[in-house]
């Protein structure tokens, strides 16, 4: 598992902070604190929490 604290390559991140989203919303961490571990807004982390789809929108946007 990747640390927020790790560098991680623009093309990566909607992967990585989906998955750090998704771990930390697994230990019951409150929207605001998941929001800040990884410097992004609450309704960020709801799109993360969301479906794969909606947290990546240039992909479907490209696909369609």
């Amino acid at each position: 598992m990747l640390e927020s604290t790790d560098y991680i390559e623009p093309d990566d991140r909607p992967a990585a902070w989906m998955a750090l989203a998704r771990e930390y919303a697994a230990r019951n961490w409150p929207r605001h604190e998941i929001a800040y571990a990884l410097c992004v807004d609450e309704p960020t982390v709801d799109q993360l929490l969301a479906d794969e789809g909606a947290a990546q929108p240039e992909a479907n946007a490209t696909a369609q």
